[in-house]
C-alpha cells in the first residue's frame, strides 16, 4: 500500500480520463480518503494536480486549506487559485469557496479541499459537497478530500468507537458515484509522530488531540474503516483494467478462516498465470459494520489488507443474493475463472438449502469454477 510520504507518479492517461466528462456530460470525481487529519490527503491532491497540469490539463484550485502546514503550502507552487469570497456573519469574517467564480472559469479540473465543510449561513448550498455536485454538473471534474469518519454510512461504527457524534457528514453516494477513490494512508505510529513534531497542529492543540481523537487504538480502527470503504467504492472503476486473457476472481466469504486460504490459493493461481486478479466480497446486511463485533471487523479488515498485499483488486458488493451478485460481477468484469471455497454443509442438508457453490453451478455462465477445500488448503 502506498504511503503518503512516497512520491507518486500518476498515469497521464488516467489523469486525462479524470479530466474528461462522463456520458451524461457531468465531470468526473476523484475522492482522496484518509483515516484522520495529517495523513497527507491535500498534499497528494496537489501533487496530482501538478501532474495533471504537466499533462496539459487546465487545472485550478477552487479551495485548498493548508491549516498553516508549511509542507502543504509549499505544494501549491504555480497552480492557479480561485479567489475566495468573503462572508461576514455575526461580526466574524469567513472565507468561503466562490462557486460562481469557479463555474465562470470553465476549467477542466478543479481541486476542492475539505469536502464535509458546512458553508457559512446564507450560502446557496448548505454543504461543500453540494457545491462540488454543482461543479460536476457543469462538466468540470473535481479532486476532493475527506476523512472516513465523515461518511454517513459509518456513523454507527464511529460513534461506538469514539463516543463522538460527527456533525459534518457526506452521503455515501458521493463515493459510490466517484470515478476513483484514492486511499491516502500512513502507519498509525508515523501519524502520531507527525502530530508530536508539530506537523499537523500547534503544540497545545496537538497535546489535546493525543488525548482525544488521536489515540492509537482509535486511529487503528479508523484506518481499518478507510481501507474497507476504499475497497467498497473503488472496485467499479477498476473492473475494466484486466488486460490478460485469463480474468481471475476469488469469492471471499465473511469467515476469516475460510477467506485466508482462498486468497492465498487465488494469489498462487494468478502468479502462475501472470494475470491480475480480483477479490470479491459480497456483504449481506447481517455483516454490515454496525451488525458485527469489533473483533469480526478487525479480522475482515486483515483479510482486505492481505488481499491488497497479495496484489488483488478488492471489490465489495452489497446484496442478500450472494450467488447473484457474484454472477453479476463476473459478467461485468468479464471473469472467466472464479475461485470459491468447497461447500461445508453436509450433503443431505445441502439438497434442501443449496450452498453458494451449488447456486453458482446452476446459475453461472461464462466462467470456470476452481473449488478449494479450505480445510485442507495450505497455510503460510
Amino acid at each position: 500500500m502506498a504511503r503518503a510520504s512516497e512520491p507518486r507518479r500518476p498515469d497521464p492517461d488516467e489523469l486525462l480520463r479524470l479530466a474528461g466528462t462522463s456520458r451524461d456530460g457531468r465531470g468526473r470525481l476523484a475522492v482522496y480518503l484518509g483515516m484522520a487529519a495529517g495523513v497527507g490527503k491535500t498534499v497528494r491532491m496537489l501533487d496530482d494536480a501538478h501532474a495533471a497540469r504537466r499533462a496539459g490539463i487546465d487545472v485550478v484550485l477552487g479551495f485548498v486549506e493548508t491549516h498553516g502546514r508549511i509542507e502543504t503550502a509549499q505544494r501549491i507552487g504555480e497552480l492557479e487559485q480561485i479567489a475566495r469570497r468573503t462572508v461576514v456573519h455575526r461580526g466574524v469574517t469567513i472565507d468561503e469557496m466562490d462557486v460562481d467564480a469557479i463555474l465562470a472559469r470553465h476549467a477542466d479540473l478543479v481541486v476542492v479541499d475539505e469536502l464535509p465543510h458546512t458553508n457559512a449561513p446564507a450560502s446557496r448550498n448548505e454543504k461543500r459537497w453540494q457545491d462540488v455536485e454543482e461543479i460536476l454538473a457543469s462538466g468540470a471534474s473535481v479532486m476532493t478530500a475527506l476523512n472516513v469518519q465523515h461518511l454517513e454510512g459509518v456513523q454507527d461504527v464511529v460513534r461506538s468507537a469514539t463516543g463522538i457524534d460527527i456533525r459534518e457528514r457526506v452521503p455515501d453516494r458521493i463515493l459510490r458515484d466517484a470515478h476513483s477513490v484514492v486511499l491516502v494512508d500512513i502507519p498509525v505510529p508515523e501519524l502520531l509522530e507527525r502530530l508530536r513534531a508539530g506537523k499537523i497542529y500547534p503544540p497545545e492543540q496537538a497535546a489535546r488531540a493525543l488525548g482525544n481523537f488521536f489515540r492509537a487504538e482509535l486511529l487503528t480502527r479508523l484506518r481499518e474503516l478507510a481501507l474497507l470503504q476504499t475497497a467498497t467504492f473503488s472496485g467499479a472503476a477498476q473492473n475494466g483494467d484486466v488486460t490478460s486473457e485469463v480474468r481471475l476472481a476469488v469469492a471471499v466469504p465473511f469467515d476469516p478462516e475460510i477467506a485466508r486460504p482462498l486468497l492465498l490459493r487465488a494469489s498462487r493461481i494468478a502468479g502462475r498465470m501472470n494475470t491480475r486478479w480480483f477479490a470479491l466480497y459480497v456483504r449481506q446486511e447481517r455483516e454490515h459494520p454496525r451488525n458485527i463485533t469489533a473483533e469480526e471487523h478487525r479480522k475482515l479488515s486483515e483479510n482486505v489488507q492481505l488481499a491488497i498485499a497479495l496484489g488483488a483488486t478488492v471489490v465489495t458488493r452489497e446484496s442478500e443474493d450472494i450467488a447473484g451478485a457474484i454472477c453479476a460481477f463476473a459478467a461485468e468484469a468479464r471473469i472467466n475463472l472464479l475461485v470459491v471455497g468447497k461447500p461445508t454443509r453436509p450433503g443431505f442438508f445441502s439438497r434442501f438449502v443449496p450452498s453458494i457453490v451449488h447456486k453458482l453451478l446452476d446459475r453461472g455462465g461464462g466462467f470456470d469454477l476452481v473449488i478449494v477445500d479450505t480445510a485442507r488448503a495450505e497455510r503460510p
